[in-house]
């Protein structure tokens, strides 16, 4: 089984045959600039109204996907400062932000690849869907749903599954 972004898999396949080459090739990536920090400009102004993703655009006429921020805000997702322990710290996770972030609230920053979900990835899926084991190999990933993390683990318990494996 071969768990990693499809472009990777097909790099580790030295046989490749072309339906494995047209299927894994289907499937693009785009890199993402993503940053955790402590900087809450990047999240609604009114806390009622912030959510555990929050989306920046750069003008509200134009939904331009490059100048696109999501901030996620990890205090909501991962339940931090509850249980009356709360140092009054707001943890954000902003992919690609479009404003400069505050230095000093800078925690960390990372150069990711994410898939592009498009008209070509649902073939590219479907084309991985009917490919999978064949040849005694097996793909899982993100890119085998929605991106998101889940997808990957759903479709990691999938070929678990096609391989006798009941979890």
């Amino acid at each position: 089984m071969l768990a990693c972004h499809s472009d990777q898999a097909l790099a580790l396949l030295a046989d490749a045959d072309e339906d494995e080459r047209v299927a894994l090739g289907g499937l693009r990536y785009q890199p993402n600039r993503v940053v955790l920090h402590t900087d809450e400009r990047f999240l609604p102004r009114r806390k009622a109204a912030r959510a555990a993703w929050n989306y920046h655009a750069e003008t509200s006429r134009t939904m331009d996907l490059e100048r696109l921020t999501m901030t996620y805000d990890l205090n909501r997702l991962q339940g931090l400062n509850r249980d009356g322990i709360d140092d009054g710290t707001h943890y954000c996770v902003s992919t690609n932000p479009t404003a400069a972030l505050d230095p000093t609230k800078v925690i960390a920053e990372f150069d990711y690849s994410h898939p592009v979900f498009d008209t070509q990835t649902l073939g590219a899926q479907e084309a991985l869907r009917a490919i999978n084991g064949r040849r005694q190999t097996y793909f899982a990933g993100a890119y085998m749903g929605y991106g998101f993390h889940e997808d990957g683990l759903q479709s990691g318990v999938e070929v678990a599954r096609r391989l006798g494996v009941a979890w």
